[in-house]
């Protein structure tokens, strides 16, 4: 007994999985929430630098007003050997702990400038089409990934990323984009070195 079987009707054709706008907009809303996670504990270790920098500050003010008094002391009298010594014990802890002011200054700039102004930079470049989700900046070099809708698009964002002062002089020499399976968004992936 022969059975025939119709191939076209829908229950036996392969069922499609696609990703859903809303689940695409909750893959979205976790990015930026992700993201915000990561900006607030960079604040939170620029104000633990602050403080850090404000009390190492304190500490060599009040050793400076003591090496102050001790040189009035010696000044105004005949110097023991034990008042000599102390002064001199004084006066290398005010060079080390003016030297790590200034380390730390400098340390303060470069956090200042590695993270805020960078993440400014990236937020003044936001266009609607281009959703990052990850990157990692390193003296010299960059790498950026990422989700668009319009491919055709990431050039001209990556334009407007030569005019700021971090991304000047690094070439974008490699962009890979590839198309995510039964969804409209295209991930990209830009690596970027200082050029010649």
């Amino acid at each position: 007994m022969k059975q025939r079987i119709n191939l076209y009707q829908l229950a036996l054709q392969p069922q499609r999985q696609t990703m859903a706008l809303p689940s695409l907009f909750a893959l979205l809303a976790l990015v930026l929430v992700i993201s915000l996670l990561g900006w607030g504990g960079l604040q939170w270790q620029q104000e633990k630098q602050l403080h850090l920098n404000a009390q190492a500050e304190q500490q060599l003010t009040r050793q400076q007003q003591q090496l102050e008094l001790l040189q009035q002391a010696l000044l105004q009298r005949q110097p023991s050997s034990a008042l000599i010594t102390e002064r001199d014990v004084l006066k290398r802890r005010v060079e080390q702990q003016i030297a790590l002011q200034h380390y730390l200054s400098a340390q303060q700039i470069t956090a200042d400038y590695a993270y805020s102004t960078v993440l400014q930079q990236l937020l003044a470049t936001d266009i609607n089409s281009v959703w990052l989700t990850h990157f990692k900046l390193r003296p010299g070099s960059s790498e950026l990934k990422g989700l668009t809708i319009a491919p055709a698009e990431v050039p001209g964002w990556l334009e407007s990323l030569r005019h700021f002062d971090y991304f000047q002089g690094q070439r974008f020499n490699e962009l890979r984009l590839s198309q995510l399976p039964e969804q409209q968004a295209v991930q990209f992936h830009l690596i970027a070195e200082q050029g010649d």
